[in-house]
């Protein structure tokens, strides 16, 4: 590594931004009219998908976002506020009931995953109000699609990628996001 940087010259930064598409906040409007609940499960960084949530109304303006953002050394989960990265306590079921203060949650796909195996029921009853799960591996996507599945929820998964394809087959609905006519995850879509 030490050679192939040597005597390289730093040029700047290339930005990649993807913007959202001037229907996604109606159509999120309207799944939502319709009594169908919308979330988001990434593999960008769970952050990125707290802001892009924000935007599209995902989660609602002036909404609190608690995030499951990591794991400390003793094997629990660190929950911070999204907007001041300060350490909060960790949720409880009261606190999705106080209409003066709406809360809404976030998760990486290593706190679910830790919060799925150490305390599935407040897992379940938690998912309930976390909206956003970023940083997801495949196998998170499918443990979050898998959840709502065993709790008797109809699913259906959008993915745009390989690293859909699980999720989109344990759905009970899958469809992929793709302009090519032979998409990888073509195969693993109802």
């Amino acid at each position: 590594r030490d050679d192939a940087e040597a005597n390289i010259e730093f040029v700047g930064f290339l930005n990649f931004k993807n913007v959202l598409k001037a229907e996604t906040r109606q159509v999120l409007k309207e799944l939502d009219d319709g009594n169908i609940r919308s979330i988001m499960v990434t593999g960008d960084n769970v952050l990125t998908g707290i802001n892009i949530a924000q935007e599209c109304n995902l989660i609602p303006a002036g909404r609190r976002v608690l995030l499951g953002s990591a794991i400390s050394l003793g094997g629990e989960i660190i929950w911070i506020d999204s907007a001041t990265d300060e350490v909060v306590k960790t949720p409880t079921l009261d606190m999705f009931h106080n209409s003066a203060a709406p809360v809404s949650l976030a998760m990486t796909g290593e706190t679910w995953s830790k919060l799925l195996e150490t305390s599935p029921g407040y897992a379940i009853q938690l998912s309930k109000h976390i909206l956003v799960y970023g940083r997801c591996t495949p196998n998170d996507k499918v443990s979050v699609v898998s959840t709502f599945v065993k709790e008797s929820n109809i699913t259906l998964m959008c993915g745009d990628g390989g690293n859909d394809c699980g999720a989109l087959k344990t759905a009970h609905v899958g469809i992929a996001l793709s302009r090519a006519e032979a998409s990888v995850v073509s195969p693993f879509t109802s």
